[in-house]
């Protein structure tokens, strides 16, 4: 073999494949012929060899040839592999390899066979220059002819399919983006001709490069429009060597691109409307041809406005075009309009579209009145207004493709809605008619398909359904209604198309249906070749190819089979644009139904996050599971992967390997999506496999689901909401099944479904609900993966949402020698494995909830427990009796001590619902002293109840029993710890920490069952006490009985500045303590914040200081889960006084953080936002402010003596002694609120002086004001924030002339009364004198003091200042209720007595009177000196604070109880 010389007579040097910095070969001129690319000058070489690819449909793809010699021949495929293949590529400059063939698939050459058994190993120039057997040495035929299949030297990627998207050409080993500097329309339709797609109808530029191009095609195409292929165009260097990099080109073809209109043979501005299809030109349908795409015909050729569709029908040429287009009319070319073609039916002859434009685009024509409606019944067309202008243009939108969706039109530059009133499928008609969407199928309304925004143009439609546009028909008139767009209206019409997939495991692969005429069928197989299957994977997200399965058994069930024929081409975007053969119910058999697996195996999963739907992300490819490193990885890259496992939303990207280090390829590296693609693969990125990192860097995500329950006490329970898209949507309870829901809780980790809800009222916000049903039969692993169906007709049963409650305590049993029966111990089902339940605190009203759930009767007794498993459940439950599951009760876990082995809960059961047993004689009371249990009376039924209520939890309240159906009190007479300690052993609350009265937790309602209790302690139930008997008393309900348990829980956080941000404390045995923060993992920081109210999450702070003071440290080691609706169902370590050290306290800061509007709770007086400080006394010190959430000082400019009356005066303080400057009292910290402040000095505020705007000042804190106060408080009604009178300053109140004139005023007012007094004396003397005798007067006085006596009685009697009620009993006085005392259970050294303040009832408040004096008096007496802790929200919402929160109601008794203390924030309780 002679080798090519150059001009020296050497051998030309071989060049390496192209760099990466490279970007075309330079060893290469593009020189072409005929498809023959020659490889160097022909004058030059005796190598003439050529090679070219045959009968390929083009110049990239087909049998290879070689020329030699004057003769082509062939290679054949003995080892021909993709290697061999990729050579060929190169060196005809068609890009990459796809396939290397052989057996003759492009049919068998001729001629000589001149390579066998070649070997490349893939950087060769040549095919010729590979291992070879030796040239035209061979064993073979030409049936055995070798090919290759090339991608082409260009592509458009990143659109919506091959033909659009970025120019990116192939070089050498990847393909390389084309500047779009210099980059013409030639050039464009040169590309969108070579890959088979039509014309160029748009070319972008500026679209910003991928981060990750490490380079730009160094060329630049000067084609002149008639090259056969971008190849052979001429190219320049770009100058400099740098192309212009603002963007990469971008360019959209279409074979719908040209359009005329025809009458006789010549194209003007009215006729036939005809397409270039293909190079040829077809007639239109008149079928579906509406007056808006008539519009933008008209406007496509500059022919002005379409007047009508035309009079007249044309003979059409041959066959006519059968695409439909639905242009909303505000198109400016027919290519950019949604088309369909699949299913559309053959257009008779002569039935072509016709359009009669206005005839230039300058004329106007007279606007139509459409503000008066068509004649009812008139058969309204276009013709009704011939020659006006209708500028309002028709879309439907949110429905997922162009016939289904809300209803919008668009007039003065604004796109606006109908409203749903009187809305109906005659008004649907219309819409349809109008948008070229056959038959309307379903007229939605109540925003269906989302709320709008925008004007609502109509509303009360009443069309007939033969009107040519929807603003035609009769209505109130437009843009008059009385709605809003929660009512939005919508259509589905018989034209709206949808396409999925159907298989039970696969997500790419199943059998292929489409949605038509309202229902989903499935589609045809025959013919189906290659580009249908690969347009159908593209449509659905699933790869680029795919192909059709004819191996599956028939498949059950009937559907219909829509459609057959299915004949797409390579310049169709979806599968709606594909030709077919007409819709048909049945267009083929059963067995022939399509069975589609798309070629993209690539699968995505997220790993070691605990679910399905957060973890770190693998790919699995060409069999392994690999992940994708974190370089530039954030939400919008975490929202594509939620979206395409359908996780719903994404909350959050997590890098350095969060959910630990994979193993394993890394397959992405520098993603970059933009949040809309499909697969996460899709996104821009450097390239497969290509990256710079390790498995430390791996990405993860975290998603919220598919589904969720949401307006519950936690995430385990309510409404039952999808996410669709971008917004999560409500399911309908039509035909929802407990099955489902099953599958709802399983998915979230929330144990079992325990109850489904239904006709709960859809949130008023709520624009759409879920379209379709979920058919899951409860074993499903995920929601996602049920089966689902339509709703029936379009619209799902709208009686409301479905809720769902799950819970872990669902399965509960009683084992007797491993059997379950109506005795024995009491085993819960948690989390799948059974455990048994401690005997501590479990109570027989506890026992009956079991009984009940089981169906077994009544609880007879509760013996002691045997032996139980390694682990008992240590959990209370604090059941009132009353409940049929035993999930329903209270539950606290928080602090429980382990469980003694063998202490295990056993029930003795009644053995039958129906068993009837004697009723216990509870009339007569245990003997004092006795030992009293459940056993005493083992055989009877007790169907009295016990709780407490109003007290904020289980084990604090007022107590009430239920007998007889009715709920009622115990009277607080001789009520005292003995009678408390009953009622907490009953209901397995601990120890008593105090017996209230007087209504502490307010007055209740109903009977008064017991009075005069007098119990021993030891009692097992309250109404066993000795008492003055059932239903007797002469109480009422203001003094009703209360008890505060040692199982009583509260939660807060301190702090001094913040809300919802502080240290973390519990009310626990009668006093607050903090919480550990070991392990404190996420869960239960969220419970936390969500129980106070602050949000769903938040963060523990390590980083803040050692905390003051000493206090208990209640608990550590909390450990919460999903299913836990609050702190108090935690698990935990024991109660214990020192359960960490104090640097391990709990400070915690939720996602609700926000300064305080006080210093202490809300709302707060203006006293409370001043203090004193540094000095030695209360009443002197340095002046400090609150505003904004801090404390700061006051700045000495302009600081006297009236400033500092005000001060002394609002604190209480007395008179002013000295004003104070120059950081006297030491200098303050943190901001200088205040500065130039000037008072007059008789302002009841320091907020009512005039100063400068807070925060600004020109001091530092060596000028901090000051004050020294007399230190005589007077009691001053405090002054509300916010509700003070404004009063302006008085800078002359104390000068010389103000004096004189207040002291002459005094005197004069003096001797004014003075006189007065003695002209009254002086006329009663002498009317005495003369108008009565002496013994008259006697009797008088007399009669005086007989009325004295009678008043002095009436004050005596129990009844005085009463409610007005008979009091006859004679019974001594009880104790003023504000003398009252209570002692503390004993054994606690941090409490003492404390007077407990007397509470108005709730209930009966209203009914009392008192002087207006006395109330005065009370007034101001509470407001000035007692300490309460107020609640931050706004009173004025109607809501009653928790006991705790109130002042008069919440005292307890204790003094580390200082609910007043500074910085204490929100409290709950369980």
């Amino acid at each position: 073999m002679t080798p090519c010389l150059n001009q020296q007579g050497r051998q030309p040097q071989r060049r390496a494949p192209p760099t990466a910095q490279v970007g075309v070969p330079q060893d290469r001129k593009p020189f072409s012929t005929s498809g023959v690319i020659t490889l160097c000058p022909i004058s030059l070489c005796s190598d003439s060899r050529q090679i070219r690819l045959a009968d390929g449909g083009g110049r990239c793809s087909g049998r290879v040839e070689i020329l030699d010699q004057g003769s082509w021949g062939t290679i054949c495929d003995d080892r021909w592999d993709l290697e061999d293949a990729r050579v060929v590529c190169r060196q005809l400059g068609c890009g990459e390899a796809l396939g290397a063939t052989g057996s003759a698939p492009f049919g068998a050459g001729s001629g000589p066979i001149w390579l066998d058994e070649v070997s490349c190993r893939g950087e060769e120039s040549q095919v010729w220059r590979c291992p070879a057997w030796g040239w035209q040495q061979h064993n073979c035929v030409h049936q055995e002819d070798a090919g290759v299949i090339c991608s082409g030297f260009v592509r458009l990627a990143g659109g919506d399919g091959p033909c659009s998207g970025r120019v990116e050409v192939y070089s050498g080993e990847a393909w390389t983006p084309v500047s779009d500097g210099n980059f013409t329309l030639p050039t464009a339709q040169v590309i969108c001709a070579e890959l088979g797609c039509g014309k160029a109808v748009s070319v972008l530029g500026h679209e910003l490069f991928q981060e990750s191009s490490a380079r730009v095609w160094a060329e630049e195409f000067r084609c002149e429009g008639e090259e056969p292929e971008l190849w052979v165009c001429p190219r320049v260097s770009c100058p400099g060597g740098t192309c212009h990099r603002s963007g990469a080109a971008q360019v959209v073809c279409s074979a719908y691109s040209e359009v005329r209109l025809m009458t006789n043979g010549s194209s003007q501005c009215e006729g036939q409307v005809e397409m270039n299809i293909s190079g040829r030109w077809r007639a239109l349908c008149a079928s579906h041809w509406s007056l808006a795409n008539a519009n933008v015909v008209c406007r496509q050729l500059g022919c002005g406005v379409a007047i009508s569709r035309g009079p007249y029908l044309v003979e059409g040429g041959g066959q006519i075009l059968t695409a439909r287009f639905h242009c909303s009319g505000a198109e400016s070319f027919l290519w950019s309009c949604p088309v369909t073609a699949l299913g559309g039916p053959d257009c008779s002859h002569g039935n072509t579209a016709s359009v009669i434009c206005s005839g230039n685009q300058t004329q106007v024509l007279p606007q139509c009145n459409d503000s008066l409606s068509q004649p009812a019944g008139s058969a309204a067309s276009e013709k009704s207004a011939p020659y006006c202008s209708d500028s309002r243009q028709l879309r439907l939108v949110d429905g997922g493709g162009p016939c289904a969706g809300r209803v919008e039109i668009l007039d003065q530059g604004s796109w606006g809605t109908i409203c749903d009133d009187g809305w109906d499928l005659d008004d649907a008609h219309v819409v349809c008619g109008q948008l070229g969407c056959g038959e309307a199928l379903n007229a939605t309304g109540s925003a269906h398909f989302g709320a709008g925004s925008g004007p609502i143009w109509l509303d009360d439609l009443n069309c007939t359904g033969k009107e040519s546009h929807v603003w035609r028909c009769p209505s109130r008139g437009w843009g008059r209604h009385d709605c809003r767009h929660k009512q939005d209206a919508g259509v589905i019409c018989s034209e709206f198309l949808a396409l999925r997939l159907v298989s039970e495991d696969q997500q790419c692969a199943g059998w292929l249906e489409v949605f038509y005429n309202g229902t989903w069928g499935s589609v045809c197989r025959s013919p189906m070749e290659d580009i249908t299957v690969s347009v159908i994977c593209r449509q659905l997200g699933c790869g680029d190819s795919g192909t059709l399965n004819s191996s599956f058994a028939l498949r059950e069930g009937f559907r219909p089979q829509w459609v057959d024929g299915i004949r797409c081409r390579k310049t169709d975007t979806s599968l709606w644009q594909c030709p077919s053969d007409p819709w048909n119910y049945t267009s083929c058999s059963p067995k022939d139904e399509a069975y589609i697996s798309c070629a993209d195996s690539r699968q995505i999963r997220l790993a070691d996050g605990g679910g399905r739907c957060s973890g770190r992300v693998e790919i699995l490819d060409q069999g392994s599971w690999g992940t994708i490193c974190d370089d530039h990885w954030d939400l919008d890259d975490a929202r594509v992967v939620c979206r395409q496992l359908g996780c719903g939303e994404a909350l959050s990207a997590m890098g350095s390997a969060h959910f630990g280090a994979g193993s394993g390829p890394i397959w992405l590296d520098e993603v970059s999506c933009r949040g809309e693609e499909s697969q996460v693969w899709r996104c821009p990125a450097w390239g497969w496999q290509q990256h710079n990192c390790n498995h430390q860097e791996d990405a993860g995500v975290i998603c919220s689901g598919f589904v969720r329950l949401v307006g519950g006490d936690g995430p385990c329970s309510g409404r039952v909401e999808v996410r669709s898209g971008e917004a999560w949507t409500p399911v309908s309870d039509g035909n929802f099944t407990l099955p489902t829901a099953q599958v709802i809780c399983a998915e979230l980790g929330c144990g079992k479904a325990v109850s489904v809800l239904g006709q709960v009222p859809f949130r008023e916000s709520d624009g759409w609900v879920w379209a379709e049903e979920f058919r899951c039969e409860g074993e499903e692993p995920k929601l996602w993966s049920c089966p689902r169906v339509p709703c029936p007709g379009g619209t799902c049963h709208h009686s409301g949402a479905a809720q769902v409650v799950c819970s872990v305590y669902t399965d509960v049993r009683l084992m007797t020698n491993g059997t379950s029966q109506c005795e024995g111990q009491v085993e819960m089902n948690i989390s799948g494995r059974w455990r048994a339940l401690c005997a501590s605190h479990w109570s027989l009203a506890n026992a009956n909830v079991v009984c009940r759930q089981l169906g077994c009767g009544v609880a007879i007794s509760t013996p002691n427990g045997a032996e139980g498993s390694d682990q008992l459940w240590k959990a209370r439950f604090h059941c009132s009796g009353t409940e049929s599951f035993l999930w329903t009760c209270p539950v606290t876990a928080l602090g429980v001590p382990d469980c003694s082995h063998g202490n295990t809960a056993s029930v003795i059961c009644s053995g039958n619902r129906s068993q009837v047993l004697p009723q216990c004689n509870d009339s007569v009371s245990e003997q004092a002293g006795s030992a009293a249990s459940e056993e005493s009376a083992p055989y009877c039924s007790d169907s009295r109840q016990l709780r407490l209520v109003d007290g904020g939890g289980p084990c604090a309240g007022r107590v009430e029993i239920l007998d007889q159906g009715s709920w009622g009190t115990i009277c607080d007479d001789g009520w005292d710890l003995d009678d408390a300690r009953v009622v907490c052993r009953q209901l397995g609350c601990g120890e008593v920490l105090n017996a209230t009265g007087s209504a502490h937790f307010g007055a209740g309602s109903g009977p008064i069952w017991l009075d005069d209790l007098n119990c021993t302690g030891k009692e097992s139930h309250v109404w066993r006490c000795p008492s003055r008997g059932w239903g007797r008393h002469d109480c009422r309900h203001k003094e009703d009985a209360g008890v505060i348990c040692s199982e009583f829980l509260a939660l807060r956080m301190v702090s001094e500045d913040q809300e919802c941000a502080g240290w973390l404390e519990v009310f626990y045995n009668g006093t607050w303590g903090s919480v550990c923060r070991s392990p404190m993992e996420d869960i239960t920081v969220s419970m936390i914040c969500r129980q106070l109210g602050c949000g769903d999450s938040g963060s523990l702070n390590t980083s803040v200081g050692l905390r003051e003071g000493s206090r208990p440290r209640w608990v550590d080691g909390i450990q919460c889960q999903k299913t836990d609706t609050s702190l108090w169902q935690c698990p935990s370590d024991p109660w214990k006084y020192s359960s960490c050290s104090p640097k391990e306290e709990a400070y915690i800061s939720c996602a609700g953080r926000r300064p305080k509007s006080c210093p202490t709770a809300a709302p707060c007086t203006d006293r409370e936002k001043l203090r004193l400080r540094g000095g030695d006394s209360k009443c002197s010190g340095r002046v400090e402010v609150w505003h904004s959430g801090s404390w700061g000082t006051v700045c000495d400019d302009s600081w006297s003596l009236a400033e500092a009356e005000v001060v002394c005066q609002q604190l209480g303080c007395g008179q002013a002694l000295e004003a104070v400057r120059a950081a006297t009292f030491g200098p303050g910290n943190g901001s200088i609120w205040l500065d130039e402040v000037r008072c007059g000095g008789r302002e009841s505020s320091l907020w009512d002086c005039a100063a400068e705007p807070w925060g600004q000042s020109d001091c530092k804190h060596e000028e901090d004001a000051g004050v020294r106060c007399s230190g005589v408080r007077k009691t001053l009604p405090p002054t509300p924030a916010g509700s003070r009178p404004v009063s302006s300053p008085l800078p002359g109140i104390f000068s010389l002339p103000g004096v004189l004139c207040l002291i002459l005023g005094s005197l004069l007012f003096l001797v004014l009364v003075i006189l007065v007094t003695q002209v009254f004396r002086w006329r009663a003397e002498r009317r005495a004198l003369f108008s009565y005798e002496d013994a008259l007067a006697e009797a008088m006085y007399e009669e005086l003091d007989h009325l004295v006596t009678q008043k002095e009685s009436l004050l005596g009697s129990p009844g005085f200042l009463s409610d007005g009620e008979d009091n006859n009993d004679s019974r001594p006085a009880p104790e003023a209720p504000d003398q009252k005392t209570y002692a503390l259970g004993e054994g606690y050294d941090d409490a003492e007595e404390v007077p407990v303040p007397g509470a108005l009832p709730t209930s009966e408040g209203s009914e009392e009177e008192m002087p207006p004096e006395k109330e005065d008096g009370m007034k101001s007496e509470i407001g000035s000196s007692l300490n309460v802790f107020r609640e931050e929200a706004d009173p004025g919402e109607g809501e009653e604070s928790p006991w705790l929160l109130q002042g008069e109601k919440g005292y307890l008794g204790y003094d580390d109880v200082e609910l007043s203390a500074l910085g204490t924030s929100t409290v709950t309780f369980p």
